[in-house]
């Protein structure tokens, strides 16, 4: 077997290896139709949200999915903020934004503690053709030792009608798989579709 062959075949090998690993990230997106419906109705929103989300929690423009997994816990919240803010938010503006909402929203055993976000530790990124900003950071439970990252969507609305919230956290502090679990979020996120928004 000349060297070309065996070039050939772990090309081939890494290809059909990358192959089995997208079809592990994307299989479940499309299997929670009950859950994508009462985003619909909500948000008039399109997600493709993963079977094992069966968790939930309904508030006033808030939605809150999670696989409630004792070994990595992956998280989808959406919210509707009814803001005349336009895209891009600055960091601080973003920051501000999710914590008044997560107060209230996700509080721990106590009503003291609550999902708070890690302010510095916060990256952004505009979209100007989706009219998204992607925001990617950490958040921690207040009075609490949880924590971990996010990766969180925002959308305008047309004539400043508001902003559409999406977004996914991690909670998986036993794991070494974090970046694997973070994909899985960032897919669902992608699947996104902000109905009559011009996507």
């Amino acid at each position: 077997m000349n060297g070309k062959t065996i070039g050939f075949i772990l090309a081939a090998l890494l290809m059909l290896s990358a192959c089995r690993r997208i079809q592990r990230l994307d299989r479940p997106y499309a299997d929670n139709p009950e859950m994508q419906e009462k985003v619909r109705k909500s948000f008039n929103l399109a997600i493709a949200l993963p079977a094992d989300m069966q968790s939930s929690k309904q508030g006033k423009d808030f939605f809150w999915l999670s696989n409630n997994a004792a070994s990595g816990m992956k998280n989808v919240v959406i919210y509707r903020i009814r803001s005349r803010d336009t895209l891009p938010l600055s960091l601080e503006r973003f920051c501000e934004l999710r914590d008044s909402v997560m107060k209230i929203n996700i509080k721990g055993e106590e009503d003291s503690m609550y999902v708070a976000t890690v302010k510095a530790s916060v990256k952004g990124r505009f979209y100007p053709k989706s009219r998204r900003c992607r925001y990617e950071g950490l958040w921690e439970m207040k009075g609490d030792a949880m924590g971990g990252p996010f990766v969180s969507d925002v959308y305008g609305q047309p004539d400043r009608r508001g902003l559409i919230i999406a977004e996914g956290f991690l909670y998986a502090p036993e794991t070494n798989e974090k970046n694997t679990l973070l994909s899985q979020l960032r897919a669902i996120l992608g699947s996104i579709n902000i109905i009559n928004n011009g996507k």
